[in-house]
């Protein structure tokens, strides 16, 4: 096979058309067509072929993934299944996803941090749902707790469980206000145990008062 033209695309400039014996062969752009050394008049067999194939879709997963995180942040698992999605490729997503990570551009911790940081306090939830939230995300199991144990460290899980209750109960101690609370909090992911020694707590500061 023969390289018989290289032409700009209309739509991209960044990127060239090749033609292989008067054909369109493949897209590619213009850092990677230099790489390659690649010029018109040019004997390609189908081994080259194929290893310049697998150069541009390395190339172009590339790419995308740059589009993709110049919006929003991704989990690998996130990020490799849009990439898979893209390549049709499962070698080439697991290679670019490589090259995100070693960059640091795709960074699972760093990110399950952030979303804890947010989900315990914006949003005031209890490890239970952000633990279970950091899972359906792709975090691991493993990683989900690291960063758990880390951020939950102090005061500041039975703080915000005591704010959350304080409003849900309102000084109003009766049975059944107290159990619309207490499903409450579970819902929002704090432990039977911590809600009842809360509920103590908000007690025992009520009578405080009144004496």
């Amino acid at each position: 096979m023969k390289i018989t033209a290289i032409e700009e695309q209309k739509k991209n400039k960044n990127r060239k058309s090749v033609f292989l014996d008067g054909a369109f062969a493949f897209g590619i752009d213009a850092f990677s067509l230099y790489a390659l050394k690649l010029s018109e008049g040019d004997e390609i067999d189908e081994a080259r072929l194929a290893e310049i194939k697998r150069t541009v879709l390395f190339e172009d997963a590339k790419a995308k993934a740059a589009r993709l995180l110049s919006s929003r942040s991704y989990t690998s698992r996130d990020i490799r299944k849009k990439l898979l999605e893209y390549t049709g490729d499962e070698e080439t997503a697991d290679k670019t996803l490589v090259f995100l990570e070693e960059y640091k551009l795709v960074d699972d911790r760093d990110y399950a941090k952030r979303f804890a940081h947010d989900c315990l306090h914006l949003k005031k939830l209890g490890r239970r749902s952000i633990r279970m939230k950091l899972l359906e995300k792709g975090i691991s199991a493993h990683l989900a707790d690291e960063v758990l144990d880390e951020m939950m460290a102090g005061e500041i899980q039975e703080d915000n469980l005591l704010s959350l209750l304080r409003k849900k109960i309102k000084n109003d101690f009766d049975i059944k206000n107290l159990q619309k609370a207490k499903r409450y909090a579970a819902y929002r992911g704090y432990g039977f145990d911590e809600i009842e020694t809360a509920i103590r707590h908000l007690q025992a500061e009520q009578e405080d008062e009144v004496w």
